[in-house]
C-alpha cells in the first residue's frame, strides 16, 4: 500500500533507513528520528509494519525572489534490497511529485548521491556547492557547543546569516530560531561544535564542523571578507508547479510569449503556457487552443537548468516564429534566477 505514513507508523522505516543508511552513526539515526520525524512527510509503500520502498519529505523555508515557501526537500530515498528493481521507486516518486502541483508547491530539491538516478524524473542541476576559503586568526572566536545559547545571540547569528545569503541569491534557504535551535542539535549529535568570528561586535563569519573527523558541514563568510567560491555541481531540482513558479519572475521588457513544456510525470504541467511578463507583475495561464500561434517548446528538465540561471542558453525548439531571433530574445528578456544559497544536508 503506497501513503503517507502518519505519526505513529513512521517508526516502521527506521529498519529500512539503517540498512540503506548504514554508514550513518547510531547517534545521528537516533537525532534524526527524535527531531526530524516531527514535522516532515514519509511517502511509503507499507504493508503492516514492513516498509518495502519509501521517500522522505523534509521541510525547509525557502526564499524565492524575496517570497518564502515551504518546501520539500527529498532525502531518504530507499528501497528494501529484495524489492529493489521492481517499480517500487518509481511510483512513489511520480505520486510524490503529482501530489506537490496539485499543492501548488513551485519545486522540489534534493543532493543525489547518484545523479543518474533522478535524471529519468526530470530533475536538473541548478546549484554548486558553496564554498569559502578564509583565515580567520584575526577575528575574535566563540565556540558553540550544546544548545545553551540565548535567544539574542541566536538572533544575531540568523541576522547574520541571513543578510549575507540574500546578497546575492535569488533562491536560499531562510533561517530562523527554530531552523538555528535544530541545526544545534543536529551538530551535536556527533559531537560538533559552531564558529562564530567577529570583529568587535560584528559577526563577520559562521562554520560548523561536526562527524568522527570534525568535517567542515557549513561555513559562511561576510561578503566583506571573501568572495564565495563554488565546488563540485550539488543541487537538483524538480519543478512541481510551473504557474506558481513562474508568478515570481519578472521581465526586463514588458514580453508576451507562449512555451510549450514536456512533462511525462505531471500532467497538469504538460502543455501550452502563455507567459506575460514585465519589470512588475507576472501573468501565466495554461492555454488549451494555441491556432497557428508560434511557441518556445522545452523539455521540463531543460527549462528547468534555464530559468534556475545554471544553463545560459535556453534549450528549446522555436515553433511557426517567421523570426526565432525574435522569440530568442523576447525569452531572454526574462530574469532567470542569479544566485541559489542551499546547503542543507538532511
Amino acid at each position: 500500500m503506497v501513503k503517507y505514513l502518519n505519526q505513529k507508523e513512521k517508526i516502521f522505516t527506521k529498519p529500512l533507513y539503517k540498512e540503506a543508511f548504514f554508514e550513518d552513526s547510531d547517534s545521528f539515526v537516533n537525532y534524526y528520528y527524535e527531531e526530524k520525524l516531527k514535522d516532515n512527510r514519509i511517502l511509503a509503500d507499507i504493508e503492516g509494519e514492513s516498509v518495502r520502498s519509501m521517500i522522505m519529505l523534509n521541510p525547509y523555508k525557502i526564499s524565492v525572489f524575496n517570497k518564502i515557501y515551504n518546501l520539500d526537500y527529498i532525502v531518504a530515498v530507499a528501497t528494501g534490497k529484495e524489492f529493489k528493481r521492481q517499480g517500487y521507486m518509481r511510483s512513489l516518486l511520480n505520486k510524490a511529485l503529482c501530489d506537490m502541483n496539485v499543492e501548488g508547491i513551485p519545486f522540489t530539491y534534493l543532493i543525489p548521491a547518484n545523479k543518474d538516478y533522478y535524471l529519468p524524473f526530470d530533475f536538473a542541476f541548478v546549484a554548486d556547492k558553496n564554498e569559502y576559503i578564509e583565515n580567520f586568526s584575526g577575528f575574535n572566536k566563540q565556540v558553540i557547543k550544546g544548545d545553551e545559547i540565548e535567544k539574542e545571540f541566536i538572533d544575531r547569528i540568523v541576522s547574520f546569516i541571513n543578510n549575507e545569503v540574500s546578497k546575492e541569491n535569488d533562491v536560499y534557504t531562510y533561517r530562523d530560531e527554530y531552523y538555528f535551535r535544530r541545526e544545534l542539535k543536529e551538530i551535536a549529535c556527533e559531537d560538533g561544535f559552531i564558529n562564530i568570528y567577529s570583529h568587535e561586535n560584528d559577526i563577520v563569519a559562521y562554520e560548523s564542523f561536526w562527524g568522527k573527523k570534525l568535517e567542515l558541514k557549513e561555513r559562511i563568510v561576510s561578503s566583506k571578507l571573501a568572495k564565495r567560491k563554488f565546488g563540485k555541481e550539488n543541487i537538483m531540482v524538480r519543478i512541481t508547479d510551473i504557474v506558481e513558479l513562474l508568478s515570481n519572475f519578472r521581465a526586463k521588457e514588458p514580453i508576451d510569449i507562449i512555451i510549450k513544456i514536456n512533462d511525462n510525470i505531471i500532467e497538469a504541467q504538460n502543455g501550452y503556457f502563455r507567459i506575460e511578463m514585465d519589470k512588475r507583475h507576472s501573468s501565466v495561464s495554461r492555454i488549451s487552443d494555441i491556432g497557428d500561434k508560434g511557441f518556445a517548446e522545452f523539455d521540463i528538465a531543460d527549462f528547468t537548468g534555464w530559468i534556475f540561471g545554471y544553463v545560459s542558453d535556453a534549450k528549446c525548439s522555436f515553433i511557426n516564429f517567421l523570426d526565432k531571433s525574435t522569440a530568442k530574445k523576447t525569452l531572454d528578456s526574462i530574469n532567470k534566477i542569479s544566485g541559489i544559497f542551499i546547503n542543507e544536508l538532511v
